[in-house]
């Protein structure tokens, strides 16, 4: 049970409290973990199913890791079983429920808002390699739900990431690789490639953050 006043217990605060009592070490939640959980708040995913995801990831790494091997310690590593517990989750609703109260207007709300940081995004700026694309994608998911305008978001992101590396001059963005590496470390052996390169692409997104450039999903 949560020490904090009720007033306190948000979203981010009951799924951190509760990973981190799951894992039994740390203090908090790194910032990219911190935005996995905004992104699944935002997308409606109820905190008992988070929870439940997290409890079930996190016993299937004890269970198939490497004798000796502690498992992940990034709650962005389990996001596969949460979104299992979310999918069992809709599929156990009788019928065809509708979505959540408001989940059209805030699926709406954050395309047009995405869309305007595109508009005003300077000709000149970090960005600017990916605009056509990244609105392009944007535009794909005209009138789509919140989950679809999430993934909309991050092809736009990726598209953008993508404009700024192709506009880096040779020898800044053959340094690109490198770094990312380093920042990463070498990967564990009871660590997925998968989860690895998500890493290393995580270091890359905050190469272009440094650099200024927008980042739609955490922006809308």
């Amino acid at each position: 049970m949560s020490d904090l006043p009720p007033s306190q217990l948000t979203y981010e605060v009951v799924v951190a409290e509760y990973f981190l009592g799951l894992r039994g070490a740390g203090l908090m939640l790194s910032p990219l973990d911190l935005e996995q959980v905004r992104a699944w708040e935002r997308r409606g995913l109820p905190v008992a199913v988070v929870c439940r995801g997290l409890k079930h990831g996190l016993e299937a790494a004890l269970r198939d890791r490497p004798e000796g091997s502690p498992p992940p310690r990034a709650l962005r590593a389990y996001r596969r079983a949460v979104e299992d517990a979310w999918r069992a989750y809709q599929g156990g609703r009788v019928g065809d429920a509708p979505p959540p109260p408001g989940e059209a207007e805030v699926a709406a709300a954050r395309l047009a808002a995405a869309r305007a940081l595109l508009a005003a995004a300077p000709a000149g700026g970090p960005a600017a390699g990916g605009l056509a694309a990244a609105r392009a994608a944007l535009a794909a998911c005209a009138g789509a739900g919140l989950a679809e305008v999430e993934g909309a978001l991050d092809a736009a992101d990726a598209a953008l990431l993508r404009g700024w590396i192709g506009a880096l001059p040779r020898a800044d963005r053959a340094a690109l690789g490198p770094r990312c590496r380093r920042l990463a470390g070498d990967r564990p052996p009871w660590t997925r490639p998968a989860a690895y390169r998500h890493a290393l692409r995580a270091h890359l997104a905050d190469a272009g953050r440094e650099a200024g450039l927008l980042r739609l999903a955490a922006s809308v």
